[in-house]
């Protein structure tokens, strides 16, 4: 097992890595999230955090904010290639705040993983699958069901923090290349299965056209479903929600 060093764990404080932090209702581990008799009082305690009026928007702003999770393994996985131990035994959601924002990290017990050895697309293939089939799926499931929410809307909570990791932050870093690959394998290539899903990769169907905002003057993929955002206290909506995107959509000249 490769342990990580102190600089990489300070690196990945940007992306909420945490130590462990002061008991709170909404510090849980990430096995009791599985748990039938705790996921709906925790939902509970996510709603009145947010100011949410029903607990399908507070199911959607949690797995929007867990969606930070993913990014810390994946970005371990591409940049230093170390397949950190995701069970969920072994991550706490550590709540904290920032800006009056609910915004939980991610504490984890042993943070260490395994390297990539000779074979690394076995290697990767075994890293997605235990990532999203291992982790994710189990529980995004109990999680819908618990919020009577759309597996979609969760789905794509994932997707577009995928998208920000894999376009925004790793093409600037050393292993540019390896992110391009690592990132058209999982949106690209991926089957289903390593999802959890029979048929069909689950974030791929998310990957649409960029149009231009005329809010930012920059490219944005829009969302294809609503995290219902706008209804928590803050009243803020998204800068890919779809609902401002399809009324402002502008195809940038070719």
């Amino acid at each position: 097992m490769i342990k990580l060093t102190g600089e990489q764990e300070e690196a990945l404080g940007q992306f909420r890595l945490a130590r462990k932090g002061k008991s709170s209702p909404l510090t849980i581990k990430a096995e009791n999230l599985l748990d039938p008799t705790q996921t709906g009082a925790y939902l509970e305690a996510v709603k009145n955090q947010l100011g949410a009026p029903d607990n399908k928007t507070a199911a959607s702003i949690l797995i929007k904010r867990y969606a930070f999770l993913p990014v810390i393994y994946l970005y371990c996985m591409t940049s230093w290639n170390v397949k950190l131990d995701i069970r969920h035994e072994n991550i706490t959601i550590v709540s904290q705040e920032r800006d009056g924002l609910w915004l939980p990290g991610f504490h984890f017990v042993r943070l260490q993983g395994q390297g990539a050895g000779m074979d690394r697309d076995q290697w990767r293939e075994d890293a997605v699958r235990t990532l999203f089939k291992g982790h994710i799926f189990p529980l995004i499931n109990r999680i819908a069901s618990e919020g009577k929410v759309s597996r979609l809307i969760l789905w794509e909570n994932i997707a577009i923090y995928l998208f920000w990791l894999y376009e925004k932050i790793l093409p600037l870093e050393m292993h540019s290349e390896r992110a391009a690959e690592d990132y058209r394998f999982i949106l690209e290539e991926a089957p289903g299965n390593l999802f959890g899903c029979e048929n069909t990769n689950p974030l791929k169907k998310f990957d649409s056209r960029k149009i231009l905002s005329e809010n930012t003057g920059e490219m944005v993929r829009p969302r294809k479903t609503c995290c219902y955002s706008y209804l928590t206290s803050s009243g803020k909506r998204c800068g890919t929600c779809p609902h401002s995107c399809s009324s402002k959509r502008r195809i940038p000249d070719e």
